[in-house]
């Protein structure tokens, strides 16, 4: 089920952030990252639990963020990673209806 950008955004602005995750072969180890993960999270302040994002979700948003942090550890023949996104300082304009920037 798709969330609206709204939501998301919403969420984001007041502290929530995405969480990616990926795994492949420890053969890969000390190469960049999957451009696409395998799975998102969002993480919403003051919730328990995570809410599943689809890329299209992250897509819609990956525009405003950015990484804040990464991490990768290999586990036997697999390598396991991920990344945490949050709201890019300057995107801090309200959002018009269209997703467009309201230029205050």
């Amino acid at each position: 089920m798709r969330i609206s950008e709204q939501v998301l955004l919403c969420i984001l602005r007041q502290g929530g952030c995405v969480r990616s995750f990926w795994r492949r072969s420890a053969r890969l180890a000390g190469t960049p990252a999957p451009v696409v993960p395998d799975g998102l999270v969002l993480e919403t302040p003051g919730e328990r639990g995570d809410t599943p994002l689809s890329h299209v979700d992250f897509a819609v948003v990956a525009k405003s963020l950015v990484c804040s942090d990464e991490w990768s550890q290999v586990a036997g023949r697999t390598e396991f990673g991920g990344a945490v996104w949050r709201m890019a300082p300057d995107t801090d304009a309200p959002v018009q209806g269209k997703g467009e920037r309201d230029e205050q």
